[in-house]
């Protein structure tokens, strides 16, 4: 099982969505049934628990889950959320990708629509901003104005524009504006949405919120570092890069690229844009994502160039 890109060309303009491969056709078998396929269009509308699904499809439950357990198997669906109904605990299921198929090991031509490779680590990692071809969520950084409990002002802001150029060889723009001010994210309560959060807790209010709980943050101790259990990090160039769940809607994702100074954070967008093969290596989606980094300047010209992996 391999996830690609599907592009397709419709009226001069290209389209893309996520598509999971096959080698062996009998994979995606437990889609075959037209119950099971309704079943996938309905998911694809919609996140939706059985007993849901058993009444828009008026058909007994314990066929919903016959074949909700079969696609789970296969791997054509999966659980993004989970609620409590009526002292029970519901479980919403929705497709894995945008579709599936199954591919012969031979003819492939080049199609050069962009320069940079982009591996299956990178797909998944950004999945659930990307799966449908279109950026889905926000950008978040610190407001360039005196604001947040240390009243300061954020001078990060402008690597967003790095991230958005590297995100935009695999996605397009959704009809909305993507880059929000953390400040604008808790005006508006945005908070359940795909976020990247770009900078320290300092700088970004949102990222600050969430830094007590995540397994490896951000803490005062004479000077801001980056604490990991008993390790310390407080280099220039140190950075930490997260994906976890958005603890506002758990079907939600947030990552983080951040730095306790601004040079780290600049480390962080380079290692995600330039050396995602070597900070995604065993990236695994059905996990919290932790990666601490230092930037390099390996050339000597007092630019960051290259980046360490630290944990």
């Amino acid at each position: 099982m391999e996830r690609k890109m599907l592009v397709t060309k419709r009226k001069g303009k290209y389209y893309s969505k996520s598509i999971v491969m096959y080698d062996d056709p009998k994979a995606i078998s437990s889609a075959s049934s037209d119950l099971a396929w309704k079943i996938l269009k309905a998911l694809d509308e919609r996140p939706a628990y059985p007993k849901y699904l058993a009444q828009k499809l008026k058909v007994h439950e314990q066929k919903i889950y016959y074949h909700i357990g079969n696609l789970l198997e296969a791997g054509l669906i999966e659980v993004v959320s989970e609620e409590s109904r009526h002292g029970a605990i519901c479980r919403f299921f929705a497709p894995t990708a945008k579709a599936f198929g199954f591919e012969f090991p031979n003819g492939e031509t080049e199609f050069k629509v962009s320069k940079m490779k982009v591996d299956s680590h990178l797909l998944d990692f950004f999945y659930e901003f990307v799966k449908d071809g279109t950026f889905n969520g926000s950008i978040v950084v610190g407001s360039p104005t005196q604001h947040g409990p240390y009243l300061t002002m954020a001078k990060d802001g402008h690597f967003g524009i790095q991230l958005g150029i590297f995100l935009g060889n695999f996605c397009s723009l959704e009809n909305r504006f993507v880059a929000k001010l953390d400040t604008e994210v808790k005006a508006e309560e945005a908070y359940k949405r795909n976020m990247i959060l770009i900078g320290g807790p300092v700088t970004n209010m949102i990222l600050s919120e969430i830094n007590e709980g995540l397994k490896k943050n951000f803490q005062w101790k004479r000077e801001w570092v980056i604490v990991s259990g008993k390790k310390e990090y407080s280099g220039e160039f140190d950075g930490l890069i997260v994906k976890i769940k958005n603890p506002w809607d758990e079907s939600k994702r947030i990552i983080i690229l951040a730095g306790a100074h601004r040079q780290a954070t600049k480390a962080c967008i380079i290692a995600i844009t330039q050396h995602y093969e070597k900070v995604l290596k065993d990236y695994n989606k059905n996990k919290d994502f932790y990666r601490i980094i230092r930037g390099l300047d390996k050339d000597g010209d007092g630019k960051i160039d290259d980046i360490k992996i630290l944990e």
